[in-house]
């Protein structure tokens, strides 16, 4: 699997007649070799891909010399003082005669830049524009696999976390709640989860952490939340009502709804995804309700928000096996907001198939 993905990457090399490719993006280097370190934020690995080997830097709090990769012909090369990422990598120029290398221009810090360049002078520094992620848009049957297990944790999850909203109940119980409930399933949240009740779901990326929400009587809840099972991640939105819904709240919910799942069953007619973004909201300004101010949809995997994008400036086009969210909403600051979403795969058919289960019926409490 992981010499499939690296044999990707070395298709890219010669058709950009690159002799090897510089990688720094965290999320890249675990896609590629399963490789990880404890933060995503802080450079603690970098992988070189070359036409013949793949060589992976980090420090002995990671490596030592029983680690193994899952990948063939690679090599590990520790970074310590007086060997840092610098000296390998003038030392692998010089074994395998490096002319061309390129390197992830959306990752790679200027200043990192700018000392590799110094101390590699001559080495001809190619930025390269989403290289692997483009490639990680495709995902393979063991991806989709998680995927779909991650949807199906959060299809139970919610399942039990209905049951604990009350009158009186704050956003921040719910949200502690349905953290703790994942968490002592063995598994983690694929983001900080948006839980906002009445006038505070007109805010479509909400922060829950700050916020003071209490359900009352009559209350309109939006749950906003995904999974991560072994790196990869779930994504789900779904409305609860607290009480007898009103005339208005039910209307709106049922186009919105009506909309998102007449998407999702008109993805197979289109090529485009700015076309398919442009369905979903023409059926919702039909009705003359609002746009709203997001994007459709976005590639899941191994991050939240990846590639493809489903939005009206996209170019991405529709393939097999990418994975996507369709997330529409409807939002009347000061009143409530509404959106629903589902996390989907394009099969070989070009057919969306749903992989979060749960209802999208309005749930009542």
């Amino acid at each position: 699997m992981f010499d499939q993905r690296v044999n990707k990457v070395r298709e890219k090399l010669l058709e950009k007649n690159l002799d090897a490719i510089l990688i720094s993006n965290f999320y890249n280097i675990l896609y590629l070799t399963g490789f990880k370190t404890l933060t995503t934020d802080e450079r603690e690995a970098f992988v070189l891909v070359t036409k013949n080997k793949t060589y992976l830097f980090s420090d002995e709090r990671y490596l030592d010399k029983n680690y193994q990769l899952r990948i063939t012909n690679y090599e590990l090369k520790l970074i310590e003082p007086g060997k840092g990422l610098i000296f390998h990598l003038q030392e692998i120029v010089k074994a395998e005669q490096l002319k061309n290398m390129g390197f992830e221009a959306e990752d790679l810090k200027y200043l990192e830049f700018e000392k590799i360049k110094e101390f590699l002078s001559q080495v001809n520094l190619v930025p390269t524009d989403r290289l692997i992620v483009t490639i990680r848009e495709i995902k393979d049957q063991e991806e989709i696999n998680l995927v779909e297990k991650a949807c199906e944790i959060g299809d139970q999850c919610l399942r039990d976390i209905l049951k604990i909203i009350k009158l009186g109940v704050t956003e921040k119980e719910i949200a502690f709640k349905l953290e703790m409930w994942i968490k002592e399933k063995g598994y983690d949240l694929s983001f900080d989860p948006i839980i906002a009740v009445d006038a505070n779901s007109a805010i479509a990326h909400y922060n829950s952490k700050t916020g003071n929400g209490v359900v009352k009587d009559g209350s309109v809840i939006l749950l906003d939340f995904g999974v991560k099972y072994n790196d990869y991640l779930s994504d789900m939105t779904r409305m609860v009502y607290f009480g007898k819904p009103n005339e208005e709240v039910h209307q709106v919910y049922k186009v919105l709804k009506v909309a998102q799942e007449k998407t999702l069953e008109k993805i197979k007619d289109f090529e485009y995804l700015k076309d398919i973004d442009g369905l979903c909201r023409k059926m919702i300004s039909d009705q003359r309700l609002p746009n709203y101010p997001h994007s459709t949809g976005h590639g899941v995997g191994l991050e939240i928000h990846e590639y493809p994008k489903v939005s009206l400036n996209s170019p991405d086009r529709k393939l097999a096996n990418q994975i996507i969210t369709i997330e529409p909403g409807v939002y009347f600051p000061g009143k409530f907001g509404m959106r629903v979403e589902d996390t989907v795969v394009v099969d070989d058919k070009l057919q969306a198939k749903t992989l979060t289960k749960f209802s999208k019926n309005l749930l009542i409490c």
